[in-house]
């Protein structure tokens, strides 16, 4: 199995236990695992053309979460902002790689 297979498969599983953990308490144990698989998926997913799309939605996918903290004011809304907070965690850890070695890259090509 190849790199890229793999990455796609963990970016299931952060997803998958995004929205288990929106349902239920991972706790901070949790929350430090997904933000390590984004890591790993960082680095196995994003490369060259993918870095500034990828960190574009993270921003959006920052400010969406954001906005829609309002949502915990409806029955049902709790849920849907803790899946996204969780999945925000998750994909943090893939923006956080992707744009040190984004700046790394620019800052060493001069």
């Amino acid at each position: 199995m190849n790199m890229e297979k793999i990455g796609r498969y963990l970016f299931l599983l952060g997803l998958v236990i995004s929205v288990i953990a929106g349902f239920a308490n991972v706790g901070i144990y949790g929350l430090v695992a997904l933000f390590i698989l984004g890591i790993i998926v960082g680095v196995l997913n994003v490369t060259g053309k993918e870095v500034q799309p990828f960190l574009l939605g993270t921003v959006a996918l920052l400010l969406v979460g954001s906005a829609l903290g309002v949502l915990s004011a409806i029955p049902g809304g709790e849920a849907v902002t803790a899946i996204i907070q969780h999945f925000t965690v998750f994909v943090a850890g893939g923006a956080l790689i992707v744009a040190m070695k984004e700046v790394y890259s620019v800052t060493s090509s001069k």
